[in-house]
């Protein structure tokens, strides 16, 4: 990402904007009115090339938002459609001069003003509400009840500014859901367009096929994180990983080691992929099985992993499986009077005809025979 500034002329007067370019150099547009660096530089990360008018809050919808999306439509980086961000009074702003401005969509965060002004505007629209908004979320979806593509989601836990990494309401958790929805709406209208089951798979190709750690952090952010969440392993940051991977990942996996994709879902920075796995113990796991010696024993496993990406770049990984079956079909559970299944987990994933309720056998015949 880089970044520099630009001066344009609004009827108020002249006005200072930011600017940040994309890692890729050219990306579809956005204007974020209100927003604070961090939050900038959050979205040129994702792809966008971002123009961000120094506004006053007392600014009218006198044009500044349709002069600052023609400058920013100028820019030789600039591709596309361009839509606006808009934070508080940014966000009533921006849907003031929707149709002025030709905004593609719009988004507002911490929007505190009257259901009426978010429908002025008539393009795709997401509100994120706080506080008093929040609790008058059924107001804001009957004023926009005709609108053809209008979101409203509402945070009654959190406060204004809970977005920005650097505000003292800053909520990590709320606003990575905010900020997936932003994208929900963002990537098919204007873009980018990534294509995530792609990219990750060439992360996956340098973990298990080329084995190279640097080439697999090469697809990763500068700063990523990996939570294999049954076992509490991986590694967050750069140098935590790394380590993670050239030590107790890459070189441990097994030479008799396949997959079979069951789906992918794909969100505007992620993907979920459910599959089933394969493979022979025949190596230390310490993922998997930490500080047990391998049995030789072949395991087959239904996994879940969940692909954050910044961009074009994997950011983290929440990877899950059952740790009891898991432990089972290598011998470290006798299975007999508990509700454990092995290999039949991956078998019925893939063939769901095969028989059903076979854990509560019991239990299931007391139901037989009952009105339905």
């Amino acid at each position: 990402m880089t970044t520099r500034t630009l001066n344009i002329d609004t009827p108020s007067g002249p006005v200072d904007c930011r600017v940040a370019i994309p890692e890729d150099g050219t990306g579809p547009g956005l204007v974020v009115v209100a927003g604070t660096p961090a939050v900038c530089a959050e979205l040129a990360e994702e792809g966008y090339v971002v123009l961000a008018p120094d506004l006053s809050e007392g600014a009218a919808a006198d044009g500044s938002i349709f002069e600052a999306a023609r400058a920013l439509r100028a820019l030789p980086e600039q591709k596309g459609r361009v839509a606006a961000i808009g934070f508080g009074w940014g966000g009533a702003l921006a849907c003031r001069e929707a149709e002025r401005s030709d905004l593609a969509a719009i988004v507002a965060y911490d929007f505190d003003c009257k259901p009426a002004e978010a429908a002025a505007a008539s393009c795709p629209l997401a509100l994120h509400l706080v506080g008093q908004a929040a609790s008058d979320a059924g107001a804001f979806r009957g004023a926009l009840a005709e609108h053809d593509d209008a979101r409203v989601f509402a945070y009654a836990d959190v406060a204004p500014g809970f977005v920005d990494p650097g505000h003292a309401a800053h909520d990590r958790r709320i606003a990575d859901i905010a900020h997936t929805r932003t994208l929900d709406l963002l990537r098919p209208l204007i873009g980018p367009h990534y294509d995530f089951v792609t990219l990750f798979a060439e992360h996956a190709h340098h973990e298990f096929e080329t084995r190279d750690v640097d080439a697999t952090m090469a697809t990763m952010v500068a700063e990523p994180y990996v939570n294999h969440v049954a076992t509490l392993t991986g590694g967050v940051g750069h140098d935590m990983l790394k380590r993670f991977y050239k030590y107790h990942f890459v070189m441990q996996n097994s030479e008799e080691r396949d997959s079979t994709p069951i789906s992918y879902t794909v969100g505007g920075n992620r993907v979920v992929i459910e599959q089933v796995i394969r493979f022979r113990h025949d190596h230390v796991n310490d993922r998997m099985y930490p500080g047990i010696e391998p049995t030789g024993k072949t395991v087959e496993l239904p996994l879940i992993l969940c692909v954050k990406f910044r961009g074009r770049r994997v950011w983290h990984e929440h990877i899950y499986w059952d740790q009891a079956s898991a432990l089972a079909q290598i011998g470290l559970i006798d299975t007999g009077a508990l509700p454990v299944a092995g290999a039949e987990q991956a078998d019925k994933l893939l063939d769901e005809t095969l028989p059903s309720n076979e854990l509560m056998a019991d239990s299931w015949k007391t139901s037989e025979g009952k009105p339905l």
